[in-house]
């Protein structure tokens, strides 16, 4: 408005960044945070951020006991502070649940129709039918049956098997 004059852009380099990050002390030059003043600053700003934290603790418990005593329900950001107990006295989600002992509802047959199972057992089971059939055979003992097995000759509970033995084989 008042005239066009140009300030030419300050572009600086990465020494003159540096640069900016030192101080002289006692004639030579320190990086700033290791001055005197600088780890004042460093701790100050530490313990400023646990002071606040602790006070947001401390003060936000307060609160939402505060609002529990008033028989109101605590606000999100501070009712975490509160045990499940103290919340459960205002909040009836974070109630502990009633202890309940009912009997289980018995139902007619075999088994319970409460607990949706069948009535009776199924077929495979039913004691009055035949035991199941695999395929390709029986494999029930013969003994099981009533059949009497082949005997073996007297003194041996076993036939030996045909043939040599393996080792007379590979000779």
């Amino acid at each position: 408005m008042f005239g066009k004059t140009r300030i030419p852009p300050y572009n600086p380099s990465a020494n003159d960044i540096v640069r900016r990050q030192y101080v002289e002390e006692n004639g030579r030059y320190v990086w700033f945070w290791y001055t005197r003043t600088g780890v004042i600053v460093k701790w100050s700003l530490f313990l400023g951020i646990l002071l606040l934290l602790m006070l947001y603790l401390v003060f936000g418990r307060m609160h939402a006991r505060k609002r529990i005593r008033a028989g109101m329900k605590p606000m999100a950001y501070h009712g975490w502070l509160l045990s499940r107990q103290e919340r459960g006295a205002v909040d009836p989600q974070y109630a502990w649940p009633q202890a309940s002992y009912t009997p289980y509802q018995q139902g007619p047959g075999y088994g319970a129709s409460g607990y949706g199972m069948h009535p009776i057992p199924p077929p495979v089971y039913d004691p009055n039918n035949r035991p199941p059939m695999y395929e390709g055979g029986s494999k029930i003992d013969p003994v099981q049956t009533g059949v009497e097995p082949t005997r073996q000759p007297a003194g041996n509970d076993y036939a030996p098997p045909p043939g040599p033995p393996p080792f007379a084989a590979q000779r």
